[in-house]
């Protein structure tokens, strides 16, 4: 019975379960491009926040605040080693940004100064 359904409606199934494969792969790409500019705002806001030289607790943070604000959805397109190498393309992509944008840089080195961040190489040198 099974199979005759089958046989006889390849051609339908065959159409049905592109459609869903389509349909997937352009949910993964919309999704990959709005996490990715998630990432940027999250990596620029951990590197205000916590200053250089906490590169563990900044990563903990931009992953803590990711999966708070992605959708159940498209968690289920990533896995952690793609979230990592994304994460990794956000700090390159942010070290570029600040270095060419200097109202931007300013802006987190004075969060820095608001909440009282001391680079851990300045910690170190003060004792």
């Amino acid at each position: 019975m099974f199979w005759q359904f089958v046989v006889n409606y390849w051609d339908s199934i065959l159409v049905v379960i592109l459609f869903i494969v389509i349909c997937i792969v352009l949910v993964k790409r919309g999704a990959t491009s709005y996490v990715k500019q998630m990432l940027f705002f999250l990596v620029t806001k951990a590197e205000a926040e916590y200053g250089s030289g906490t590169g563990d607790l900044k990563y903990a943070a931009v992953t803590t605040w990711l999966y708070e604000r992605m959708p159940a959805i498209i968690k289920f397109f990533f896995t952690a080693k793609q979230i990592d190498a994304m994460i990794e393309a956000a700090v390159q992509q942010m070290k570029e940004y600040l270095s060419k944008n200097d109202y931007a840089k300013s802006f987190v080195v004075a969060t820095n100064k608001v909440n009282k961040v001391i680079p851990i190489a300045d910690q170190k040198s003060s004792k």
